[in-house]
């Protein structure tokens, strides 16, 4: 996904506690609606690119060719990673400003907002 020459793309990363006590249904609406509310938002100022939540557990390689491989979640993490957004803006404080519309943010989570680097040829 290219963008134009003055945009650059910017990666939120979502974490979450991971002791987090597990909200109700009405609480999970409620927070779900505001996730899809600022997703929509995203949408409607042209900066959103892609995003998706992700699946829980996953695997975690190290050391030379994955030899140490670890089923998740990882215990060795306090967080989980939640999931992640794509946008496309001018600078990274634009892209943080828009990082903090977040809902995550107002239960205990974080988001991580890392410049895309690109890497011509791939």
């Amino acid at each position: 996904m290219s963008t134009s020459p003055n945009k650059s793309q910017f990666l939120f990363v979502f974490r979450n506690p991971q002791d987090q006590p597990e909200p109700s249904p009405e609480e999970m609406q409620k927070i779900f609606g505001a996730w899809m509310a600022w997703v929509k938002s995203l949408k409607d100022k042209g900066v959103y690119v892609t995003g998706q939540p992700l699946e829980e557990g996953g695997k975690l390689l190290r050391g030379p060719n994955g030899k140490n491989l670890t089923d998740g979640p990882f215990v060795e993490s306090k967080e989980i990673v939640g999931g992640y957004v794509i946008v496309s803006t001018d600078s990274l404080d634009a892209a943080a400003t828009l990082a903090k519309g977040c809902p995550g943010l107002n239960y205990g989570g974080t988001v991580e907002v890392r410049p895309i680097r690109e890497a011509h040829g791939m």
